[in-house]
């Protein structure tokens, strides 16, 4: 019997792992994708808005940047996807059973954030992930062994996973804040050991190379995710508040979500016991989950928040309800919990096959402005559709402007902002050759301040391309009419889907610099 739930994990990690390579070889890359793609072009210690793990991954998977493409940048994080799938298993079926283990598998896969947005988009989530389940696997080992050199090795790991996971994405500090809690709280008696504390070194050394970074450079990262967080400078926003509310059940499956609180209300009607697990297991994985799902919450009531912060906050969750599953399983009271499983997968793929034919091939703009002036704003779908057109047409473009004279093959293409400046990079003026200068406030053009400074800058009287899409108008002649002596429209391009026009390209030419432009550094640009 075991071997029959092993088998079956195996073929749903394989299977949700085929489908995820197709999915990711046949989307272009979304907004987030292509800005990530910086941190492995210019790797640094730490970066503007995260640490650096997830560059570095890109780095691995696309072979040090000489394989890089739409499939290559996801690879990582598929392929850490299927390890967390196996990795959630593995810890489900060490404390209960191996039908627990498939039961946290299922749960991880069909979950919307952990299979498709952390699973195949590549993001700081997806290195964060597997880090914060290793964490969650080493403090179960630690407060269920009975012999001390386990519990003081697993301590040390913690402090080594725990330190990972920050320089994947910095909110993983919120593991130390749960255990810290469970051990106040419920066991105080890890306050005895020299380990806790070396663990907690070990994580403090991991995070030095961001601590440090941003000491060099004011504490900038620090001051723009303060900025995100502040809630002294506003009042209740219900607004924000229903869209994290709406968006952490839909990232998460609603189907999910709901199994989640109806065994949560069992649980505490149980006091907390399910049978064959110790208690404790089950308060450290609350103090590991509820936490950071109440503080995004608590925040999204004065300043807007993003679902997926909180979505790592589900896996402790997953694995109370796997082992919940698995014991009414064994009692016969869940008859038919293979056709509940089975609907929250195929909530999933379903959701990713709608959204697949809504970006490829809805005709016209979905839910967005229908005039031309913002032709396709509000339209998300946009994100991940165009962009190699607009490469080959602006490549057309610019090869006329640079045979009559009117352009140079050295002129750049400036942005002003780090959307759509990610696409432009990554689609235009890195297969192109094209030089790209960023000039704005740090707080818009963040990484691409640091991209200036490996660029020659715009010299006096040198020229430049500035491409404003409708769905993101940004008006050049208001941003630049100071730093250039001519700025005029040159083309407007259309882009289709459908049959109908969802999307304008504004190619504009910005004759003359008054002066050089892009030789500041980070810290000189306006906030």
């Amino acid at each position: 019997m075991e071997n029959e739930y092993r088998i079956k994990l195996r073929w749903l990690i394989i299977v949700a792992t085929v489908i995820r390579c197709i999915f990711a070889s046949f989307m272009e890359l979304g907004n987030d994708e292509v800005y990530y793609f910086t941190y492995a072009q210019q790797l640094d210690w730490n970066h503007f808005d995260h640490p650096p793990m997830v560059g570095l991954v890109i780095r691995f998977f696309t072979l040090n940047l000489h394989w890089v493409n739409e499939f290559s940048m996801r690879l990582g994080a598929i392929a850490l996807s299927a390890f967390n799938t196996w990795l959630i298993a593995r810890i489900a079926c060490q404390l209960m059973s191996p039908r627990a283990g498939l039961i946290a598998a299922i749960l991880y896969t069909a979950s919307l954030y952990s299979s498709i947005i952390s699973g195949l988009f590549i993001l700081p989530d997806s290195v964060a992930n597997t880090f914060w389940l290793a964490s969650l696997w080493s403090m179960l080992c630690i407060v269920n062994a009975d012999d001390s050199r386990t519990k003081n090795n697993q301590l040390l790991l913690l402090g080594l996973w725990i330190g990972m996971a920050c320089l994947s994405k910095v909110h993983a500090i919120s593991l130390w804040v749960g255990f810290f809690a469970y051990v106040l709280i419920f066991d105080r008696r890890f306050f005895g050991l020299k380990n806790f504390y070396f663990s907690m070194l070990i994580t403090g050394i991991c995070i030095l190379p961001i601590l440090v970074w941003n000491y060099q450079h004011e504490f900038i990262t620090w001051k723009f995710h303060g900025e995100r967080v502040n809630i002294l400078d506003s009042g209740f926003r219900w607004d924000f508040f229903a869209q994290a509310f709406f968006g952490q059940l839909f990232y998460n499956n609603p189907f999910l979500v709901y199994l989640y609180v109806v065994i949560l209300v069992l649980l505490f009607k149980n006091r907390l016991k399910i049978y064959g697990l110790s208690p404790k297991s089950i308060l450290l994985l609350l103090c590991c989950s509820l936490p950071i799902i109440a503080l995004t919450m608590g925040l999204s009531l004065f300043r807007q928040t993003l679902p997926h912060w909180s979505g790592a906050g589900f896996f402790a969750l997953m694995l109370i309800s796997a082992f919940w599953i698995d014991r009414r399983v064994e009692l016969n009271s869940i008859p038919k919990i293979r056709k509940i499983l089975n609907l929250q997968l195929s909530f999933t793929l379903v959701v990713m096959l709608l959204a697949v034919l809504a970006i490829k091939w809805y005709p016209g703009n979905l839910f967005a402005a229908a005039n031309a002036e913002e032709l396709g704003k509000g339209d998300v779908t946009l994100d991940m559709f165009g962009w190699q057109d607009l490469m080959e047409e602006f490549a057309q473009v610019r090869s006329a402007d640079i045979q009559q004279g009117a352009m140079r093959a050295e002129d750049v293409l400036l942005v002003d902002n780090w959307y759509p400046a990610g696409h432009y990079y990554f689609y235009i003026a890195r297969p192109l050759g094209i030089r790209t200068i960023a000039i704005g406030k740090l707080t818009d053009i963040h990484k691409f301040a640091w991209l200036n400074l490996t660029e020659p800058p715009i010299q006096q009287h040198e020229n430049a391309y500035y491409i404003a899409p409708s769905n993101t108008f940004r008006d050049p002649v208001a941003l630049y009419a100071d730093l250039f002596e001519e700025i005029r429209l040159h083309k407007t391009l259309e882009q289709r889907r459908g049959n109908r026009v969802i999307r304008h390209w504004y190619i504009y030419q910005l004759k003359g610099a008054k002066q050089v432009l892009g030789d500041l550094k980070p810290q000189q640009y306006p906030n």
